[in-house]
């Protein structure tokens, strides 16, 4: 697929308004983003459409590494055309084509054509941003890797303080989920070791078998530790005419006068095999407080572990008073960094992981994958690395991501707040509306609301450097910023807390106080529940010993339809008799992520077709990436100012487009922060030379 260097016929069809339809992405649109269409296969839906499946020779061909032109051509032909039986009009060309038609006249049905065409434009700009990828400095991030395992070998040093009481033969270590939850949390380590122990048929201390050379006296043998020994000869200590009695000996033979001995079975050395030992740890921190999710793995006693990621290790290392926390909250940091976005040897798959091993040796580029059928939302991922989850500062990854031009420019394009601004868009609410269009600091709000000041004073002493108590308020500016944005995808009041530092209550209290200011979210999500309930129909869960559950849906203004399907009811529910249940915050998440990233998708088939239009404005700019609401772009520095400016008019005119395709009235702006700098991470306000 290129649609940089080569195929002019391709870029002349762009040029001429031509379209794609991705089957694969259309069903999974269609089947409203069930999982079980996650990169569907194309005979896993053939059957449904009246088609058949592929030609199985064809697959363990090329699995065995047989090139296409090397096959017969009749075997190819019957794949890709069907068999002579089939007249020709079958294969993969003739179910491609049957599931095309199909999806077209469902789409049509249920009135998704607009979106899912709107969509597949959005597939080709992440097509192309995967075809262009992304310019590293190899230089840039392999000082940078220096630095970081200078600093790893000393937050593992300062670990190792921590766990100097711990004997060796426990084997803990600081990658392991169960040494880690036990340590943290309390808990027990179960480890091996070799001892002795009883036979189950004696018990007694189980031996090896062995025998040992006894002498005989009379024929009888006698323990050698019984008698004395005198040039390898044998006496008893039993007298004989007043001597010690003497071994038997040869009396004929070649062995004549030799002394005689017998094989005697007797206790060998004790037995020892690995045996499960358990160390016990008392732990610093209670998980229910602190409110860590429970895992389902469990320790060596059986007993749950507790979430030791990442995410879970910064937030106690801010909120709690573990010792050892904060550091290994900073080396769990360095190791995920490292071994994410630089390059780390992974001892259990005995290779070499990290973003930088997906780099091209030649020419530096990273192709990042941009998928746009693996989640439940319709909103993107990425993989292959992930290029959606670039830490932000402090630290440095972004400083490998430059321009592969001359003197380039790396460029951002975000959206500001799309969150609240889609929050705005779907419920409508009088409030939030015109708060939006004021551009009020909702942060601010949220600070004056709940320390009961007006919002000019919290928008004064929060973002004036020069105001009293600045660090106090800012921080607390900081904390509604985090609590805005764990509202908007639906979190309780129990893990903002956690999030934010503050209390249960503190988070309650301003839940109300926001449901309150905005009721028109809360009825929105009402309204949303309230279509999920009666659109649901029952299913059996084989997952669930074939239990039934409910699967309901919610369609969205551009006709985009979100599934959800129910859960085991937690236990207040069940004891009013209800056994089943939607989860609340998966409902007020999936409008909100979903829309911000069609509305995303949407915007970016409009660059892409103003690109092609340029013929990426002479080979000089490039969309590279997008990151959920954002948009980057390499760039020659003298296009820059054309580019910028057109793309911030085409990403601001969202209301536009959704009354053109939708006819949706939108009563609140979509404005964008642009950035320009050397990389991704030394980037700064842009603003046109003319202004």
């Amino acid at each position: 697929y290129e649609m940089v260097a080569g195929n002019p016929d391709l870029k002349a069809f762009f040029k001429r308004g031509g379209k794609v339809w991705d089957t694969q992405y259309a069903e999974y649109l269609l089947r409203n983003m069930n999982r079980k269409y996650h990169m569907n296969s194309m005979d896993s839906i053939i059957e449904s459409y009246g088609g058949r499946k592929k030609i199985d020779g064809m697959k363990a061909l090329w699995d065995a590494g047989i090139q296409t032109s090397d096959i017969d051509r009749d075997m190819v032909n019957d794949y890709l055309i069907g068999t002579a039986d089939e007249q020709r009009n079958s294969g993969d060309i003739g179910n491609t084509e049957l599931i095309y038609l199909g999806q077209l006249k469902e789409a049509a049905a249920r009135g998704m054509t607009t979106m899912i065409t709107l969509r597949m434009d959005g597939l080709c700009a992440t097509t192309e941003m995967e075809y262009n990828g992304l310019k590293i400095c190899v230089e840039t991030a392999n000082a940078d890797l220096a630095k970081l395992t200078v600093e790893l070998d000393k937050a593992t040093i300062n670990l190792d303080e921590y766990t100097r009481l711990i004997p060796d033969k426990v084997g803990f270590s600081w990658t392991s989920p169960i040494c880690k939850s036990a340590i943290i949390y309390g808990g027990t380590i179960r480890y091996e070791e070799q001892d002795t122990y009883l036979d189950e048929k004696t018990g007694r201390l189980a031996r090896l078998k062995a025998t040992a050379k006894w002498p005989l006296f009379d024929k009888v043998p006698v323990d050698p530790a019984l008698c004395s020994q005198v040039d390898g000869v044998y006496y008893s200590r039993i007298m004989e005419k007043g001597e010690p009695k003497k071994q038997d000996t040869f009396l004929g033979g070649k062995r004549k006068g030799e002394p005689k001995f017998k094989n005697v079975p007797v206790e060998g050395e004790l037995k020892v095999k690995y045996q499960d030992r358990f160390f016990e740890l008392p732990g610093y921190c209670d998980s229910a407080e602190m409110g860590v999710s429970k895992l389902k793995n469990t320790d060596g006693r059986g007993n749950p572990l507790y979430s030791t990621d990442s995410d879970t290790m910064e937030l106690l290392g801010k909120h709690s008073e573990v010792p050892f926390l904060k550091a290994l909250s900073e080396k769990v940091r360095l190791d995920k960094e490292i071994g994410t976005y630089y390059v780390a040897y992974d001892e259990k798959k005995k290779t070499f992981k990290g973003m930088l091993t997906c780099v091209d040796p030649v020419d530096h580029i990273l192709h990042h994958m941009l998928n746009h059928t693996s989640t439940v939302t319709s909103r993107l991922s990425s993989s292959n690395p992930n290029c959606q989850n670039i830490p932000k500062s402090p630290s440095r990854v972004k400083a490998m991501f430059i321009s592969r031009f001359p003197n380039g420019l790396m460029a951002e394009i975000d959206y500001s707040q799309l969150e609240v601004v889609v929050q705005g868009l779907l419920s409508n609410d009088v409030n939030l509306v015109k708060d939006l269009n004021e551009k009020t600091d909702f942060h601010c709000k949220r600070v004056s609301v709940s320390r009961n000041i007006s919002y000019a004073d919290a928008l004064y002493w929060c973002k004036d450097e020069d105001a009293p108590d600045h660090a106090f308020w800012k921080a607390a500016r900081n904390k509604a910023k985090f609590f805005s944005f764990q509202r908007a995808y639906g979190a309780g009041a129990a893990a903002i807390a956690l999030e934010t530092g503050m209390s249960v209550d503190e988070v309650k209290e301003l839940i109300a106080a926001e449901e309150k200011m905005y009721p028109g979210i809360l009825t929105f999500n009402s309204k949303v529940e309230a279509e999920v309930k009666a659109t649901s129909e029952w299913f059996a869960d084989p997952a669930m010993g074939y239990r039934k559950f409910r699967r309901g849906t919610w369609v969205a203004p551009t006709g985009t339809t979100y599934e959800w399907r129910s859960w085991d009811a937690p236990k207040f529910l069940k004891d009013k008799g209800q056994m089943d249940s939607f989860s609340p915050p998966e409902m007020k998440n999936y409008p909100v992520q979903g829309t911000g990233g069609e509305i995303v998708q949407i915007v970016l088939g409009i660059l892409w077709r103003w690109f092609v239009s340029t013929d990426n404005f002479g080979g000089k700019a490039l969309l590279v990436n997008t990151v959920h609401d954002c948009v980057w772009f390499d760039l020659c520095p003298e296009v820059v100012d054309e580019v910028m400016a057109g793309a911030k008019k085409i990403m601001e005119a969202v209301p536009m487009y959704l009354k053109a395709y939708y006819n949706m009235d939108c009563p609140v702006p979509f404005p964008v922060d642009v950035e320009v700098g050397p990389n991704m991470l030394e980037l700064h306000h842009w603003e046109p030379a003319n202004v």
